[in-house]
């Protein structure tokens, strides 16, 4: 502190010795030399009156007053427009209603058809389609970049270097170092995907074996329904044979069963 007081004093000194040598006695306005006043003495005023180069004052003179005009006593006539504006709606509207959406000319505008404007259902579904493909697309780019910060054990300084490492890299400030190894998954990933592998395998039996049990079932109930049909249409047969034979005085016939089909 003291350094430094003892510094600006010094810094003002010289600016002062430099600001008294630049602006010599040319530099200063002349000023004439005057008698000083002889000392005054006790009830009395001296007054000491120059006499100036140059002319007098002028007294200024008194200003001329303007007369106002006074308005004149006319009536304007104002041509009208209603006639004209009631003819020619279009052509002689206020500022606002020129603003204002108005009503457009049907030759000049008329709406469009929707038919030739909406999309074929080839198109709609081929927009779906679309949508559907843009949507995971979104997903996939969302989980790689997960699983690839998930893998990114790096820090960035303020210089712009990383700290960490990487699959196979690894990062010293603006260094690189190859590693011979990578990441892998975690000890318990592989069987926790097995035994979901598992799962899903004994789920897909157990409902091909309630299908087939339910195929069985439904075949059973048909062949069964089959043998009824069989055995009424022979009932009936037999029913009008002996019928016929009971008519014409002949024993009933003897009808034997088809056991072929059976087996």
């Amino acid at each position: 502190m003291a350094a430094g007081l003892v510094l600006s004093a010094l810094a003002h000194i010289l600016l002062v010795v430099v600001y008294s040598f630049s602006t010599g006695p040319a530099d200063r306005p002349a000023v004439p030399a005057l008698p000083l006043p002889p000392a005054s003495s006790s009830g009395i005023e001296v007054v000491r009156i120059l006499e100036i180069d140059g002319p007098l004052p002028v007294e200024p003179t008194d200003p001329t007053e303007i007369e106002t005009p006074e308005d004149p006593d006319v009536a304007p006539e104002l041509p009208s427009f209603e006639d004209l504006r009631l003819r020619f709606p279009e052509r002689y509207r206020s500022a606002a209603e020129r603003l204002r959406a108005g009503p457009v000319s049907p030759r000049l505008w008329r709406a469009l058809d929707p038919a030739p404007i909406e999309p074929t259902p080839e198109e709609a579904l081929e927009l779906r389609l679309l949508a559907a493909i843009e949507a995971m697309n979104d997903s996939a780019l969302a989980a790689a970049e997960r699983e690839r910060a998930a893998l990114d054990w790096t820090h960035t300084d303020e210089d712009g270097g990383k700290w960490g490492v990487t699959p196979g890299r690894l990062h010293l400030g603006d260094i690189t170092i190859p590693l011979p190894f990578g990441f892998g998954p975690p000890p318990d990933y592989n069987g926790q995907r097995a035994e979901a592998a598992f799962r899903f395998s004994d789920i897909d039996r157990a409902a091909g074996s309630l299908a087939a049990r339910q195929s069985w079932k439904e075949r059973a109930e048909v062949m069964k329904q089959r043998r009824e049909e069989r055995r009424r249409a022979e009932l009936a047969a037999r029913a009008e044979a002996e019928a016929e034979a009971e008519a014409e005085g002949k024993p009933p016939p003897v009808i034997k069963p088809d056991t072929t089909r059976s087996r």
